[in-house]
């Protein structure tokens, strides 16, 4: 097991819940923390586990300072989804404010609905460095009372939240109870349907250097109230959160802390004692270790104090077996106590590499669980990266077994648009076990929901009984190195968990165009599933040379461009790499298209797309391959044989950084290449006077493009060839109107990024036209190929000497047109990037160093 899944994953799991939040009339929440403004950002996150459609309502209960313009709206969530409201662009919130969530079936708009509410925060601004969560409390779960056993001044800054969702306000009294035995009380006043921030170290002064456990009370009879507890450190990049607990207990649980790290990551755990009692009291603390030892310490409670274990330093003085160590955490005192669990994390020290240097990166806090249940449910969770340059999130479940038989864990996944996923997972007794949703491709790029309930098992190797009871947490991490993180205890749970429909796994199910030019360039439609946003996709060919992108200077050109992905992550639309010259071509042929998501989990489908030489010879009779006698055309006209032998070319592989011939071979284009025979007899490329089709080759070439391309779904031609302009001069258009005709096709040409091939000819007998009028049609074609405010390389190929009878080409003529034009398309269409043998005068190439 690597460090991240083993040592770094016992950083994460430490489990909580608290007596509150149990789910029975789970329809009504309430939300003691929460604010939105330049510091922070705050969502609420409902969980539909049921296959009816609700409507939910969020109301804000804010602070009296705050601004909220709206302070109710409700949503429409789907069955077997999760919903996220967030604060800033739902209300336009600008303050603070606690919240109530209700929920009913959208079929009649009042019957209630069981959901599952928590509230996450980020902070601060833009940054996020930090992030800290909690789950809301039900109507059941309210209380007159609250017990927060974290507190602390110094480096922190603590705050504790106070919620009054009462139509009457209500005074609040804190008490708060430091380790030496001294209490400081502060009383006050929360407005009707509002909450209050207490500020311990602004209202008593020695608080802003005492660690100390608050008990929050309620003073106005029958008003129930709702307390958390928010500590910030390193100027509030950094903190976390906890909900308060209604009654002390004298036993907690903890499924693990962990005092270790690596070479990046330290982390340290500790664990706070709150005594809240009158009298004396003794706290046994059983550190269970993964090797099944145990490691026992008896701590002293006093009456009405808050004791502080660290962790870390037990194992420097008292036993090296909690030292970079991972366990669980069993609490026991002789009277009720309330327990949390802190844990921070951070560069390691200099001088212990399992100490985190202050500031830390981050931390997060809980309370203990007094016990297992056999269901629990969780409205947060994150998984992947949500927009090319977003953050990327990790979510971790962390499941303990405490009892002595196995627990089978039947996990069901939630996401946004009402899709989801089931997984099971055996926990062994007295053991733990780690859900990490990294591992379920369905849930990448997704915010989703979780309900976990322990399932019968017929299965000898866990033979598992239903319903029974089992602990659950949650943490989710993001950023590099943890940069910020929050922990919650699972939300017990009584209802039914509906079985989502099926989310479709990652996959790249199609390529549409399935195939298209070698140039590239092209635009194609991939359909599937599971794509993020920021996803890359590339195009695979074991028979892609070793130093395709590693011997040049150029980008990657084996990765599409312009990806766009759907925001249901169901398709992406992108443009095929763009190959050239400089590039080299490669070979044609099929490749794997392979989509790779931000978190590097990637999926492909094998043959997805086949790139091809397509290219039109585009012109008159020379094209057709009409000849003066019988049969009237030649057996082979040259697009033909110049596919021919496109066909069964070899190109020799270079070494890549000798640029000598390897003595290997490859068939770079194969079967893989079309010669399209785009000739129309006695066309005149510029007019359609006496002598010349009804059509010039100027209009006709854009159409003809045009026509392939969409029959092909695809833009079809890497490159035309063009040979014209003999008719027109025969039929009395002057040179320099066909060199206008030319430029028009090649502006029409450059516009489709297709490669331009212009052919004239040399000491050729061409019918009546003397040779005079065979080199001014020659000078006027080369004009067009030198025209700068063309803004396109055109390539040149004379035809010279071809051996013609009656002005025609002989089937001989067209095998040598068809030999010149091999030549030229093979060297214009390198295998290789900077290959000398291709090199063109003037135009170097970029070669790497």
């Amino acid at each position: 097991m690597s460090w991240f899944r083993g040592a770094a994953l016992a950083a994460l799991a430490f489990f909580a819940a608290v007596p509150h939040a149990g789910a029975q009339g789970a329809s009504t929440w309430y939300l003691a923390e929460g604010a939105n403004n330049a510091t922070f950002a705050q969502e609420i996150l409902v969980g539909n586990p049921s296959a009816q459609a609700l409507k939910v309502t969020v109301t804000l209960l804010p602070q009296s300072d705050a601004i909220a313009p709206t302070l109710t709206k409700t949503f429409d969530l789907g069955p077997s989804a999760r919903l996220t409201v967030r604060l800033g662009s739902d209300f336009n919130l600008n303050g603070s404010a606690s919240a109530s969530v209700t929920a009913v079936l959208a079929s009649d708009n009042a019957t209630p609905a069981d959901v599952v509410v928590e509230r996450t925060m980020y902070f601060p601004g833009a940054t996020q460095s930090g992030s800290h969560n909690a789950s809301g409390v039900t109507q059941n779960g309210l209380s007159d009372r609250w017990t927060l056993a974290e507190g602390s001044g110094g480096v922190f800054e603590t705050f504790v939240l106070v919620a009054n969702p009462n139509p009457t306000p209500t005074t609040v009294r804190a008490t708060y109870l430091t380790g030496t035995g001294e209490s400081f009380v502060t009383e006050q006043v929360a407005p009707a349907n509002s909450r209050v921030t207490l500020y311990p170290r602004g209202e008593h002064v020695p608080l802003a250097s005492a660690d100390f456990s608050t008990v929050i009370e309620s003073l106005t009879a029958g008003n129930l109230v709702i307390a958390e507890r928010a500590m910030y450190f390193d100027a509030f990049h950094s903190g976390h959160d906890a909900l308060g607990v209604t009654g002390p207990s004298t036993t907690w649980l903890f499924a693990e802390g962990f005092t270790g790290g690596n070479a990046e990551t330290a982390f340290e755990t500790y664990l706070l004692l709150a005594n809240t009692g009158t009298t004396d009291t003794v706290a046994t603390v059983d550190y269970l270790l993964d090797n099944g030892q145990v490691v026992t310490r008896t701590y002293p409670l006093l009456a009405r104090q808050r004791f502080t274990v660290w962790v870390d330093q037990e194992g420097r003085t008292f036993d090296s077996r909690l030292t970079a160590a991972a366990f669980g955490i069993r609490v026991t005192a002789a009277s009720p106590i309330v327990a949390e669990r802190a844990m921070y994390w951070g560069t390691p020290s200099a001088g212990d590499p399992t100490m985190p240097t202050f500031p830390w990166r981050e931390g997060h806090a809980t309370a203990g669980t007094i016990a297992g249940e056999a269901k629990w449910a969780f409205a947060e969770g994150q998984q992947g990266r949500f927009g090319a340059a977003a953050t990327t999130f990790d979510t971790f479940f962390l499941l303990a077994n405490p009892q002595n038989i196995p627990v089978l864990v039947q996990a069901t996944f939630v996401r946004e648009d009402g899709k989801g996923i089931v997984r099971t997972l055996c926990v062994a007794p007295n053991s733990r076990s780690n859900i990490w949703t990294a591992e379920f491709p369905e849930l990448a790029g997704q915010r989703f929901a979780t309900f976990l309930e322990s399932i019968n098992s017929s299965d000898p190797a866990c033979a598992a009984v239903a319903n029974t009871g089992f602990v659950a947490e949650r943490a989710v991490y993001s950023g590099a190195g943890f940069l910020a993180g929050h922990v919650n205890g699972g939300t017990r749970w009584t209802g039914a968990i509906a079985a989502p429909p099926v989310a479709p796994a990652f996959a790249v199910t199609s390529v549409s165009p399935s195939s298209g030019r070698l140039a590239g360039g092209q635009t194609i439609t991939i359909t599937g599933a599971g794509f993020q946003q920021g996803a890359k996709v590339l195009f695979d060919n074991s028979t892609w040379t070793a130093d395709r992108n590693a011997n040049t200077k150029l980008g990657d050109v084996d990765q599409a461009t312009a990806v766009v992905v759907s925001q249901d992550g169901t398709t992406i639309t992108a443009k095929t790499p763009t190959r050239d010259f400089y590039n080299g071509y490669q070979t044609a042929g099929p490749t794997t298209v392979r989509v790779v998501n931000p978190d590097n989990t990637n999926t492909s489908l094998a043959n997805g797309f086949t790139f091809k030489l397509n290219v039109l010879a585009f012109g008159d009779e020379y094209v057709t391959g009409l000849i003066n006698g019988s049969p009237g055309v030649a057996a082979t006209p040259f697009p033909a044989r110049l596919e021919a032998s496109l066909k069964a070319f070899e190109k020799d592989l270079l070494n890549s950084s000798t640029g000598a011939a390897t003595g290997s071979k490859v068939l770079q284009f194969g079967q893989y290449v079309t010669v399209t025979n785009g000739g129309s007899n006695f066309e005149c490329a510029s007019a359609t006077n006496t002598g010349c089709t009804a059509q010039s080759g100027q209009s006709r070439f854009p159409a003809l493009a045009d026509q392939v391309a969409a029959a092909n779904a695809s833009d079809a031609f890497d490159a035309v060839i063009f040979a014209e302009g003999v008719n027109d001069v025969e039929a009395g258009v002057l040179p320099n109107s066909v060199a206008g005709a030319l430029r028009n096709m090649v502006a029409s040409a450059r516009d489709r990024k297709i490669v331009i091939f212009m052919t004239k000819y040399e000491e050729t007998n061409i019918g009546t036209l003397s040779a005079d009028s065979v080199k001014a049609l020659g000078d006027a074609i080369w004009g067009v190929t030198t025209d700068t405010s063309l803004g396109v390389e055109i390539y040149r190929q004379s035809f010279f000497q071809v051996p013609t009878v009656g002005g025609r080409p002989t089937q001989a003529g067209y095998d040598r047109m068809a030999s010149d034009l091999f030549t030229k398309l093979t060297r214009e269409f390198p295998l290789q990037p900077c290959d000398a043998r291709n090199d063109k005068p003037g135009k170097g190439c970029p070669r790497n160093p």
